[in-house]
């Protein structure tokens, strides 16, 4: 299936690019298992390294024959994230703590919204909400690499950015100022979206009145690449050690290709790619083809793929954009009636078919040398965007199969843990995924300890100093 036969969404919109070609269909009850040839291969030869460590004591002697050795590999040097971004609703509820914990257990990586207009409702107060500052807090105390969503986005601009009278260069110089904050404000954020979604007036002509005002500076800085680049070294200046993301939806057309290229041509520092992948109606479902011809499409300009938004349905979703739109419009006659809005029902055939697709994805993605981040975006069924379910945890906080299969997947498939004992004097050959691990040794009735990073193959023995716990 060609790349136009898919249908490409984001969040916290309700836009969708259709192939009017395609029969209506809805999603399918059961995932066909893809191919994944050489995927494994793949796998073996991109996310592990083979090394030879050299085990030394404190007095510098190697560790005798005999000594029991065990270690273990900690964290992944491939970021496995999950975004916080929807946590609000579940900030006070009781299955909270316990999802945290479970979120700590598997992911390092973690996104973290600081929406625009929802943290300064009056201009030059920005008070970032608890229920976004608890994440922030709570991943920067657990270690985790975190993306800020996002330093500019046009979907979360407040009122004085949209407005269509004032001074467009007025407009753009709030948006550098608050740029400027974000970055000053939280230097725990390891990388931002530069401008999420940039490209999207150039992909989808008349998605907003061209007089908006964060428009009309778009349009006076040269377009998206411009803006993209001022942004980018912003960045580069006032925090030189985080990374900038460039972000979209809109994968098939030539406009991001097009950002990304003249970004890249002018040597703005761009340090990764975002693809998003909302699937979430027929025409949606990406095939194994279509992504693998995604991944070297984009991996082709050699700078890292992250699949920043990643959507996979436990319900039945919807049939195509017509169904979409009437779909999006009961749920909102809902609130404007003051009624909860309802929600498609997950159920125990499609929470499978979830399951055994993220497996499927996870797997090809791992596999692809170009991409070293995939982020799972609801976390949670309760309260999910659009009614539709893609949760990890389901409404009432309890897990789904694909956090299980995840789990499966990270923590053991794509896991190393030895032990054993010394049959030469201080080596220990390993051949293990690449990350953080820690070293136990037991030896002459003391416990001894080490952490070291595994990053690539070397034939050169890798020295290793033990340090006895309690004295490291």
């Amino acid at each position: 299936m060609s790349r136009t036969n898919h249908l490409i969404s984001f969040c916290l919109t309700t836009l969708f690019i259709i192939n009017t070609n395609i029969a209506s269909a809805a999603l399918p009850d059961n995932h066909t298992p893809w191919e994944l040839d050489g995927a494994q291969e793949r796998i073996e030869k991109y996310r592990k390294a083979q090394v030879n460590l050299r085990l030394h004591l404190p007095d510098g002697s190697l560790l005798p024959v005999g000594s029991r050795v065990e270690l273990e590999l900690k964290e992944h040097e491939f970021q496995f994230g999950v975004s916080l971004a929807g946590s609000y609703v579940l900030y006070d509820e009781p299955s909270y703590p316990d999802i945290l914990e479970q979120v700590d257990q598997l992911f390092n990586y973690i996104t973290i919204a600081l929406y625009w207009r929802g943290n300064e409702t009056i201009k030059g107060e920005w008070r970032l909400r608890q229920h976004s500052q608890h994440p922030l807090d709570w991943a920067h105390e657990k270690g985790k690499r975190v993306r800020g969503h996002p330093l500019v986005w046009h979907n979360v601009i407040p009122n004085w950015i949209s407005d269509k009278e004032r001074d467009a260069d007025a407009i753009g110089q709030d948006v550098m100022q608050h740029a400027e904050l974000l970055l000053k404000l939280y230097p725990e954020i390891d990388e931002w979206d530069i401008y999420n979604e940039a490209p999207v007036w150039e992909g989808i002509p008349g998605l907003h009145n061209e007089q908006l005002g964060i428009r009309r500076w778009m349009d006076l800085e040269g377009g998206p690449a411009n803006v993209t680049e001022k942004l980018a070294l912003l960045i580069k200046k006032l925090r030189p050690e985080a990374d900038g993301l460039v972000n979209h939806f809109n994968l098939d057309h030539p406009s991001y290709h097009q950002m990304i290229k003249t970004c890249l041509d002018r040597q703005a520092p761009i340090k990764g790619i975002g693809l998003q992948s909302h699937m979430q109606d027929a025409n949606s479902i990406w095939t194994e083809k279509y992504m693998w011809d995604l991944m070297e499409s984009y991996g082709a300009y050699g700078v890292p793929i992250h699949f920043t938004e990643v959507t996979i349905l436990s319900c039945e979703g919807v049939a195509d954009w017509v169904e979409m739109q009437a779909w999006e419009e009961k749920l909102l006659n809902q609130r404007r009636a003051g009624k909860k809005p309802e929600q498609q029902k997950s159920t125990k055939k499609l929470m499978k078919r979830q399951a055994d697709y993220a497996r499927d994805f996870y797997t090809l993605a791992f596999s692809h040398p170009s991409v070293n981040t995939i982020v799972w975006w609801a976390l949670s069924d309760l309260g999910v965007w659009r009614g539709l379910p893609g949760g990890l945890f389901d409404e009432k906080g309890r897990v789904k199969p694909v956090l299980r299969e995840l789990n499966q997947l990270i923590n053991e498939e794509w896991n190393t843990h030895l032990q054993g004992r010394l049959k030469e004097a201080g080596e220990v050959p390993l051949n293990g995924f690449k990350g953080k691990y820690d070293l136990i040794v037991k030896h002459g009735g003391e416990d001894y300890m080490a952490s070291f990073n595994l990053v690539e193959n070397t034939e050169e023995p890798i020295r290793i100093d033990l340090a006895k716990v309690g004295e490291e």
